[in-house]
């Protein structure tokens, strides 16, 4: 090998090394949000509603350290009588515990918050879909329509955990089940449904190779 041949190896060896840093350093930790399915289970188990009522709240798999905006809603009603929805008397929290109204959004986004919001029926048999989001969130626009101004919890807060830390946001929805046999609507018992999202740091390393078990 001469030496201009070696010279070429080692610059091709440099470069491999530049180019192969400057790829790790690009690499972000992502997040990761999970609904807490194992207590809300317990909570229907323990109200004997487990299989009358089916709450499901799709999340992506990860996150990059950015904002979640809204939740989207699918609860199911598989009970023979119809459950009410009451979004009043429901609360988003977010990472300090700070408790805020739910805002159902509608397509049209012109309301006034100050008033009371109708309750959403789900008939026996079928579902109700629906993207949430908290009270004080919301920014009325030049034209008199609301729309997002901030989100339910920011998952930069989440950059500098350890590796065993975790950060917490809830739903608590409030719903009102008629009674079986009821002649009448007003005769229905109360719950709240707490659903408990932790959020937690992922090293981007963590699917490599060498961090398998």
């Amino acid at each position: 090998m001469t030496p201009f041949d070696l010279l070429i190896v080692v610059i091709y060896l440099i470069s491999l090394v530049y180019i192969g840093n400057r790829a790790i350093n690009n690499m972000e930790d992502w997040a990761t949000v999970q609904l807490d399915q194992s207590a809300l289970k317990d909570q229907l188990t323990i109200n004997g509603q487990a299989k009358a009522i089916a709450l499901s709240i799709p999340l992506q798999g990860q996150y990059q350290f950015g904002k979640i905006n809204d939740l989207a809603l699918n609860l199911t009603n598989n009970s023979p009588t119809p459950i009410y929805v009451d979004w009043d008397r429901s609360t988003l929290t977010d990472f300090k515990g700070r408790s805020r109204r739910v805002i159902r959004i509608n397509p049209n986004m012109i309301m006034d918050l100050s008033r009371s919001q109708v309750s959403s029926v789900i008939a026996p048999g079928k579902s109700l879909m629906e993207k949430i989001v908290a009270e004080d969130m919301l920014k009325r626009t030049a034209e008199g329509t609301l729309q997002v101004g901030s989100p339910i919890v920011d998952l930069s807060a989440a950059r500098g955990l350890p590796a065993d830390g975790k950060l917490e946001f809830s739903l608590r929805l409030l719903i009102r089940l008629v009674d079986s046999g009821s002649a009448t609507d007003s005769d229905a018992t109360t719950q709240a449904l707490l659903c408990r999202f932790i959020v937690r740091r992922v090293p981007w390393d963590q699917g490599m190779p060498w961090k398998r078990k």
